[in-house]
């Protein structure tokens, strides 16, 4: 399971048979949740068997179920931006999660899960976030989902490509492509660039570029939606500075979750922060 800082799972809503639609594609997350709990509330001090369970709770065994489980094809996607089937939202080619700042993780990462699974090749969604805080809560989501699909058997790995949709310099409006990749085994070490929130983008995407060049590993490690941000528009910006040397290189990273001190502050308390490992990939 996540780790508890980022929230319980989702619990699914009670949703009233009916055909999926694909309308409404560009309804955001927050509102297709929104939208399904207007209906009435399950009832619950019953079981699923309809037998009155004791003081009101549920079976434990019910509780323990496995997280983002396949689904079946016919079945409304939970977490998607619309009513439509994993089937047929994976199927469209478009497949698209937009998050908000108040977007939960696990709804998004569970999203990308059952997209992954029921899409032809397993073509992972891409992802849409506009300002710090949504971007923050996209890449959260991005890393819980990769956990769980490390666990698939066999293993399914994902990397992310940011694109602005506005100037990098001024814009915040992000959409992060996910694809599959060979497994990312990158770790933390002392020699990882870091972000802070007055971090300058620039001289950061500076850093990255040159150690690119050199052919050395490159990871970025931080915290914070401000952070998260800068790096964000680094790894673009970095991007940007390999090509105008003519190197045919494409530049994406792996997100994880670890718990470290701050690598600026020894003796720091321990932490979770968010490891960007950099994957430079030949065109």
């Amino acid at each position: 399971r996540p780790p508890a800082l980022f929230g319980a799972l989702h619990r699914p809503l009670r949703r009233s048979p009916r055909s999926a639609r694909m309308s409404g594609i560009d309804m955001s997350l927050d509102d297709v949740i929104k939208q399904k709990s207007r209906g009435s509330r399950p009832n619950r001090s019953r079981a699923d068997g309809g037998a009155v369970v004791r003081g009101g709770r549920r079976p434990l065994a019910r509780r323990s179920a496995a997280p983002y489980t396949k689904r079946s094809t016919g079945e409304e996607a939970e977490g998607t931006m619309s009513g439509a089937s994993v089937t047929d939202l994976a199927a469209s080619g478009k497949a698209s999660l937009k998050v908000s700042a108040t977007s939960k993780p696990n709804t998004v990462a569970g999203a990308i899960c059952n997209v992954v699974r029921e899409a032809p090749g397993g073509v992972p969604p891409s992802v849409l976030a506009t300002g710090p805080a949504a971007l923050n809560q996209a890449i959260k989501a991005i890393c819980i989902a990769r956990k769980y699909l490390l666990e698939e058997s066999p293993p399914i790995d994902i990397v992310c490509k940011p694109t602005f949709e506005q100037d990098v310099r001024e814009g915040s409006n992000v959409r992060f492509e996910l694809r599959r990749s060979e497994m990312i085994t990158r770790e933390p070490t002392e020699d990882d660039l870091s972000a802070k929130d007055r971090t300058d983008a620039f001289k950061l995407a500076g850093a990255i570029a040159g150690r690119i060049r050199e052919g050395e590993d490159v990871a970025v490690t931080t915290k914070g939606p401000v952070p998260v941000l800068v790096t964000v528009k680094a790894i673009a910006l970095a991007q940007t500075y390999v090509q105008e040397r003519d190197e045919n290189i494409d530049l994406s990273f792996a997100v994880q979750f670890r718990d470290l001190e701050d690598p600026e502050l020894r003796g720091s308390p321990v932490s979770t922060f968010v490891h960007f490992a950099i994957i430079p990939t030949p065109i």
